[in-house]
């Protein structure tokens, strides 16, 4: 146990510091949520028209992203006003997520050794690194939603207090709305606390269901009532009041089935451009692909599918995947694909369970090799502002 909160706490210490480092300060200029939760504090939802993808709607401008960021700075907006670095929180939750990250893997899989390296491959050979860093509203928005998910986890992973996981992904939600779909891995995981076969007959357990809705139900009430007040209505409507559709990226809409092929194929196959002069190899902030920019999740291929725990993080992957898939942006201006953030826990878990049982040197060579891709990317992109589109 004393192993296990010290390896926490350098990982904690480790990643905040790395990320603290590694902040050039690009991102503290696309601050909405600052200016939101100053909103908040001062008794109204609508923001000044100073910042970009504003939704204008009976005279006031609205931030279109979900709250949540915006309500965990109000204590620090109400003490530093609107001139708090916004980026301070994506560092710190995002230290805080690789820390989550390396307990909930340890309860999991039961190796401490194995969850070391996986919270290593995550806070430093995933995308984390560098979108927690650079700490935009879009950014931020998703290491919220991940600490969120982090805490889900951990609770299902231990007690499983069945209004806290929900509570917990209600949160998430907050902060982007498609990780509401990890509700799935509970279902698929813990699938024989809510439902079984009883005698050749169906049987639900009301009591475990009601528990899990009623912890996620504040977030969805929250947010109905958030945007009638904003904008009339319960449903997110905030992205369809802004002036984007005429961008040839969204030519089918806002959201659209036939966006998904063409995401799937940038997904896989976008890599970073090359050439024979220096810096020979460029990052693309367009998108580039999970594999080239993670080449440790080229484990996951080898995840034990035999498993409830795979199953389960699979489904999750799949389903909160979708409503980025079917959107007509791609993430935008990002390293990698930041649509990822939010189906990332279960990416990591397949990605431990490839590892659990091939845990060789090759194995770690492509964690290694996952941080210095990482590593040229924060520096690339951060340091030098050297990209392309």
């Amino acid at each position: 146990m004393r192993n296990h909160f010290r390896n926490s706490l350098i990982l904690f210490l480790t990643t905040l510091f790395v990320y603290l480092f590694s902040s050039r300060g690009e991102g503290a200029q696309w601050n909405h949520f600052v200016y939101l939760a100053d909103a908040f504090l001062h008794g109204h939802l609508y923001v000044p028209n100073i910042l970009t993808e504003l939704a204008s709607w009976n005279g006031h401008y609205f931030v279109v992203y979900p709250p949540m960021p915006a309500i965990l700075l109000m204590p620090f907006i109400a003490i530093f006003g609107t001139s708090f670095y916004q980026p301070i929180l994506s560092i710190a939750l995002g230290a805080v997520n690789v820390s989550l990250s390396y307990i909930v893997i340890s309860k999991f899989f039961r190796n401490n050794k194995l969850s070391l390296w996986v919270s290593i491959l995550y806070a430093f050979g995933t995308i984390q690194w560098y979108h927690a860093e650079v700490g935009s509203s879009w950014y931020v928005a998703h290491i919220v939603a991940l600490f969120f998910l982090w805490l889900s986890l951990l609770e299902l992973a231990t007690k499983q207090r069945f209004f806290l996981i929900g509570f917990f992904i209600g949160a998430a939600y907050l902060a982007r709305l498609p990780t509401i779909l990890a509700a799935a891995f509970v279902f698929f995981y813990l699938h024989q606390k809510f439902f079984r076969y009883k005698d050749k007959t169906f049987v639900l357990n009301f009591r475990n269901l009601f528990l899990f809705f009623v912890g996620l139900a504040p977030a969805v009430l929250f947010n109905g009532v958030y945007n009638y007040f904003r904008f009339g209505t319960i449903f997110d409507v905030g992205y369809s009041l802004l002036p984007i559709f005429n961008e040839p990226w969204y030519r089918y809409g806002l959201f659209d089935v036939r966006y998904i092929p063409i995401h799937i194929n940038e997904l896989f196959t976008s890599l970073p451009v090359f050439s024979n002069q220096l810096p020979y190899i460029v990052p693309s902030i367009y998108i580039m692909a999970l594999w080239f920019v993670t080449p440790a999740f080229l484990l996951v291929i080898r995840a034990n599918f035999r498993t409830k725990l795979s199953i389960a993080s699979l489904v999750a992957l799949i389903v909160i995947s979708l409503p980025g898939l079917a959107h007509g942006n791609n993430g935008s201006t990002q390293f990698g694909y930041r649509f990822a953030l939010d189906f990332m826990p279960y990416l990591i878990i397949l990605t431990t369970s490839g590892l659990q049982n091939h845990f060789k040197w090759w194995a770690k060579l492509l964690i290694v090799l996952s941080v210095l891709i990482n590593l040229w990317g924060v520096i690339m992109i951060s340091f030098f502002n050297i990209w392309t589109m």
